[in-house]
């Protein structure tokens, strides 16, 4: 048992406890369903953490590969005929290719530029997404789209479902930022010039940093699909957009698990604020997105390495403190003695 919680780690037991634990803590199905959703926006907040806080490639267009997927998905399994399988297989194939494809278009872009350019690829998404009625049902969009029966069409299954997703893609994100593959992105996020130097492919390391977080936001969008069981072109504009980039800089850009507490954090804030528009009338429209704006200006401000990192650096304060005053107390012995 103790080899088990030595490899894994201490945090990643709690985490896999309180995944498990959660439906029995909060029995609803409306807290079930917000799970759910948090599962969702983790997949793609984990790639988009990624891309920006370890690779340093700003995206404003991140919600237009969720969207890729999601259409896929939904298009291959409706108009199709074809297992959500496939759907859930092409679902990460497609916006992978997609971000293969801009990132080759843009690769010389950095900074502002870079920023823009994602920010349009997002709009272009959805516009076509919206115009291509034959394909997508346009403003419409498309109903009866299969739900996903591998361990029955129940919430909890679907929820276990997700979560099993979100536990792969931390696995192989953490595994990534251990290794050489990790250890470039953060060189070329540092400098890439002083990357290029110690012999990284700059251009290749960025083509794959892009590749992932488009799959990852493919297969997230894929699972909303067949989770819905509807869908039309407006949850994958330029609001979901900056929605999951709150969520990656409030939880920690350089930091996995920052994205993941990021995602609770924020979606629990989200759907307070629902339940409060039923009480309270002026919360109602679009004020999510001044809450949101608000807390991503108080975050840069006064935290601008986010919560989990600067959580992280206080607690090794602690211990530092803690070993510092053990040192002196036995050293106080020996004097004595």
């Amino acid at each position: 048992m103790r080899s088990i919680v030595k490899k894994l780690g201490i945090g990643f037991i709690f985490y896999l406890l309180l995944v498990i634990i959660f439906p029995f803590l909060l029995s609803n199905e409306y807290y079930l369903s917000v799970g759910i959703v948090i599962g969702l926006h983790a997949i793609v907040t984990v790639g988009l953490c990624l891309l920006m806080g370890l690779a340093g490639q700003i995206s404003i267009g991140q919600a237009a590969f969720w969207g890729i997927g999601a259409y896929t998905s939904a298009v291959l399994s409706t108009k199709y005929g074809l297992p959500p399988a496939i759907g859930l297989l092409a679902s990460a194939i497609i916006p992978g290719i997609f971000a293969f494809l801009l990132a080759r278009a843009i690769a010389g872009l950095q900074g502002y530029y870079l920023a823009m350019a994602t920010l349009a690829f997002g709009y272009i998404v959805q516009i076509g997404l919206t115009e291509w009625e034959s394909v997508t049902g346009g403003a419409n969009g498309m109903i009866s789209i299969p739900k996903l029966q591998y361990f029955g069409d129940s919430e909890l299954s679907m929820y276990y479902l997700i979560w099993a997703v979100v536990t792969c893609v931390l696995i192989f994100s953490l595994n990534i930022l251990k290794s050489r593959v990790g250890r470039a992105f953060r060189a070329i996020h540092k400098s890439e010039i002083a990357a290029t130097t110690m012999g990284i492919d700059v251009r290749q390391a960025k083509l794959g940093a892009f590749v992932l977080s488009g799959m990852f936001a493919g297969i997230s969008g894929g699972l909303y699909a067949h989770y819905m069981g509807i869908l039309d072109p407006q949850p994958f504009g330029l609001h979901e957009s900056i929605k999951f980039i709150t969520m990656v800089v409030v939880g920690g850009m350089t930091s996995i698990w920052g994205a993941l507490v990021g995602t609770v954090l924020i979606d629990s804030i989200n759907e307070m604020l629902i339940l409060l528009s039923e009480y309270i009338p002026g919360l109602q429209g679009d004020v999510d997105t001044i809450v949101f704006g608000a807390i991503l200006v108080f975050i840069i401000m006064f935290m601008p390495e986010g919560l989990v990192p600067r959580c992280r650096a206080f607690y090794e304060k602690v211990k530092a403190k803690k070993r510092k005053a053990a040192g002196s107390q036995q050293a106080e012995r020996k004097t004595v003695a």
